[in-house]
């Protein structure tokens, strides 16, 4: 650094020491104790300074440093900086195309909704309008029909009134029906009684029994009867033993 000298006297570093004052300004050692009052020698501000040595407060050794290494320095912080700044503005952006995509969508819901209402109000307006003419072509009618009755209670007042026939004036040209001459239906076709057929028949071409009644519950009276139609010569003997 050898830029760095007294501002008063001119002494370098390496001949005494130097002190920086809070005004920025650069006094050795011998200047600083000789200065009146306490003041800096060039802007008469309070004197307070610092000595400049490895001890300096780290602000005020940025001021000693080189500024090809500051702007290195500054250059990398720059582009911590920016790219922290750049990675958080992509966030935002994600977050503020999201809100935009839902406030689009309803942008989109509502017109299509008023679009809608728009054709259903259309709608509403062309029926009320067929209503109306219907409503008229109804009015026109009911005058019509109003009039066309007043018309014919006007022609039936004219006309004379026709007596109605009472009730009672007719008289019965038929005379009432007796019970005795009312008609009874034909008497019922009486059935044959079951005795007038044989209660039993011999099929002898398939050589078997017909019978119309159980041969368990044939009448031991009639077993002659029985003896006479299962007799000999036939392939099946009579169920009915002899006596």
């Amino acid at each position: 650094m050898d830029w760095v000298q007294c501002n008063n006297c001119g002494a370098k570093p390496n001949q005494v020491k130097m002190f920086l004052t809070t005004c920025a300004h650069v006094f050795c050692q011998s200047c600083t104790e000789k200065a009146k009052e306490s003041q800096c020698y060039l802007c008469k501000k309070p004197l307070t300074v610092d000595e400049i040595n490895k001890n300096l407060r780290p602000d005020l050794m940025e001021l000693f440093k080189d500024p090809r290494q500051v702007a290195a320095e500054l250059t990398t912080e720059l582009q911590k900086v920016s790219t922290f700044q750049a990675k958080q503005r992509e966030i935002f952006m994600k977050f503020k195309n999201a809100e935009m995509k839902k406030e689009t969508d309803r942008f989109n819901d509502a017109r299509t909704k008023q679009m809608k209402i728009t054709q259903e109000i259309e709608k509403r307006k062309k029926a009320f309008g067929e209503n109306n003419a219907l409503l008229k072509a109804a009015k026109e009618e009911k005058k019509q029909l109003t009039a066309r009755l007043h018309q014919l209670q006007s022609e039936n007042s004219t006309k004379k009134s026709v007596p109605i026939p009472s009730r009672h004036s007719h008289t019965r040209t038929e005379p009432p029906t007796s019970k005795s001459k009312r008609i009874r239906p034909p008497p019922s076709v009486t059935r044959k009684a079951s005795h007038d057929f044989p209660l039993n028949i011999m099929d002898q071409s398939t050589s078997k029994i017909v019978t119309s009644t159980p041969i368990c519950n044939v009448d031991y009276s009639r077993r002659d009867y029985m003896n006479r139609m299962f007799g000999a010569g036939f392939e099946h003997p009579s169920p009915i033993p002899r006596q």
